[in-house]
């Protein structure tokens, strides 16, 4: 039986002889790609970026909205169909994270034959593509998208574990759920922070082969891969961070020298030559909004896991380097969005002194959710019940709390006053959601912790498509660091609670990056929003500077009138 993998991935090597026989289960897929690639012609629909009609037609009944791929998701599509490395680089909302699950979706699911000369050689499937995300709720999120498009394939669909499954440190339960359920039905798709997947392959190197694996995405990558800023004049303290790095690599650099660490050592010719050799490289991918060029040294040059033949897609790009090199105004984060700061204390609110006088931009229309359209996902365990809560509150009206309180009375009056629908609430990684909600709840305001698994804190939130709840607004609590990649497509709102809630590793660069991360929350696909920093007199110079690197003005927020 012929190998039927792409020959962009393993051109003129005898892989085959290596693990006896490799091929993939969908001859019409390989049929359908060699037709799509072999006639150049404009890409006007995901059918034309190279997806196979049955899974373009279930993208259309699962999501309504969708009509055609974005530029950036035309060009990524059709690039992971080629089998090629690609860097993508674009602003926050344009479609970056679907664009690749509905690649992913549509790659040949791999699978292996060890023994041929077995009386009775039987096919194992193996996971296809890994999926790194920084935290489990981007996790959940691309597990909805499959779970929508699955259900829509068919009138017996298959179950959603042989497609695709999450791995998230949850407890213990990666351990005591996840690898069994990895080991019975390897998924075509594993979704999965890169922490969880370090601690199941330390639990059992044989739950599956990273060797094996056609695709590696690492979404959000910049978050997840420890970089310092370049030095051209290495100092003592920057070349003792950067040794640190070396010997104490986090869970996504370990992953990556687990599969790429022998490969990193070859130059592209010396690949080429390797005919008879057993030599695979799963396909790399990488995507963020911001890819700064330290990023892009380690995988060029540090680790070589990339070289001049990579894709490089890149749309709007916020650069921070100085006025001359920032893109166009149509970046959302300046054409979509509002910025306001609000300083609050004792004395009152008040806006902040810079900011300008401008009109609003107009909100999209709350209109009525529509219950019978939201679907339960199904999911292989339920979330645990809180039975901490009743305790914790009991202790919290007991004990002052380490919240500014000026700050949360200011979120607290704009989300009475100016929330339609939904808003999201960050608060610094330091500080507790528990107890964010509660104070917010003592407020009267109906704030909850973000969990995208739990129907009413945000997970329903996620199943509607530009619907927004009429009644009973609610303002979801998280913290940066499990926020990114996040869409709501009814959300208006951001609020970001004190300066602290940007301090990124005591690094400026990535303090930037996480306010454009935070914004990127609202102005998806062009759609207006605001977004609210609140903060104390102390913190007024900080936020002043972030505003003004990234050139952005800040606007006057009238909601009380008197601000």
């Amino acid at each position: 039986m012929k190998s039927s993998l792409s020959t962009s991935i393993f051109k003129k090597r005898q892989w085959t002889r290596r693990l006896q026989n490799i091929r993939l289960i969908s001859q019409a897929t390989e049929d359908h790609l060699h037709d799509h690639y072999s006639h150049s012609k404009p890409i006007l629909t995901f059918e034309d970026a190279g997806l196979r009609p049955p899974l373009a037609k279930a993208i259309y009944t699962a999501f309504p909205n969708v009509k055609t791929p974005t530029e950036i998701q035309s060009s990524l599509i059709s690039n992971v169909l080629e089998g090629k490395d690609v860097i993508l680089q674009d602003e926050t909302g344009s479609g970056k994270s679907f664009g690749l699950i509905l690649a992913l979706l549509n790659k040949p699911r791999m699978v292996f034959t060890d023994d041929l000369s077995a009386d009775r050689a039987s096919d194992r499937p193996a996971i296809t593509s890994l999926v790194l995300v920084p935290h489990r709720d981007l996790a959940f999120q691309m597990l909805h998208w499959i779970d929508s498009i699955t259900q829509a394939s068919d009138v017996n669909p298959p179950s959603l574990a042989s497609i695709a499954q999450v791995l998230v440190r949850e407890g213990r339960r990666h351990i005591s759920e996840g690898l069994p359920l990895i080991r019975n039905e390897p998924p075509h798709i594993l979704i999965a922070t890169p922490a969880s997947v370090v601690e199941i392959l330390e639990k059992d190197p044989n739950a599956f082969h990273l060797r094996e694996l056609s695709t590696v995405v690492l979404d959000e990558v910049d978050y997840m891969i420890e970089t310092l800023p370049l030095n051209h004049k290495p100092n003592k303290g920057h070349s003792h961070k950067m040794n640190q790095l070396r010997i104490h690599p986090g869970p996504a650099r370990i992953l990556l020298d687990q599969i790429y660490g022998d490969q990193s050592k070859l130059s592209a010719e010396s690949r080429e030559s390797l005919v008879d050799a057993p030599y695979h490289r799963p396909q790399l991918i990488l995507s963020s909004a911001t890819i700064r060029r330290q990023l892009k040294h380690y995988f060029f040059s540090e680790k070589q896991l990339l070289n001049r033949n990579v894709a490089k897609l890149r749309r709007s790009v916020m650069r921070l380097h100085g006025r001359d090199e920032l893109v166009t105004d149509e970046l959302a984060i300046r054409s979509m969005i509002s910025h306001h700061v609000l300083v609050a204390s004792e004395g009152g609110i008040v806006n902040l002194p810079s900011a300008v006088i401008s009109e609003a931009k107009q909100l999209p229309p709350a209109v009525e959710f529509d219950e019978a359209n939201s679907r339960p996902m199904d999911t292989t365990s339920s979330p645990p019940f809180d039975s901490n809560a009743a305790s914790r509150s009991i202790e919290f009206s007991m004990t002052p709390s380490p919240l500014n309180q000026d700050l949360l009375e200011a979120v607290a009056a704009v989300f009475a006053l100016d929330v339609p629908s939904v808003a999201l609430l960050v608060i610094p990684p330091s500080a507790s959601v528990h107890r964010a909600v509660y104070d917010l709840r003592e407020m009267g305001v109906d704030a909850l912790g973000m969990d995208l698994l739990v129907q009413d804190r945000g997970r329903s939130y996620l199943l509607q498509a530009d619907k927004a709840h009429k009644a009973n607004p609610k303002l979801l609590v998280c913290t940066s660091s499990s926020i990114r990649g996040v869409d709501f497509p009814s959300l208006t709102h951001v609020f970001i609670l004190g300066y602290e809630a940007l301090i990124a590793k005591d690094n400026w660069t990535l303090t930037l990056d996480t306010y454009i991360h935070l914004c990127g929350r609202v102005g998806r696909f062009k759609k207006p929003g605001k977004v609210i920093t609140v903060v104390d007199n102390k913190a007024v110079p900080w936020i002043e500077k972030v505003l003004h690197t990234l050139d952005i003005t800040p606007v006057q927020l009238n909601t009380f009138g008197l601000l």
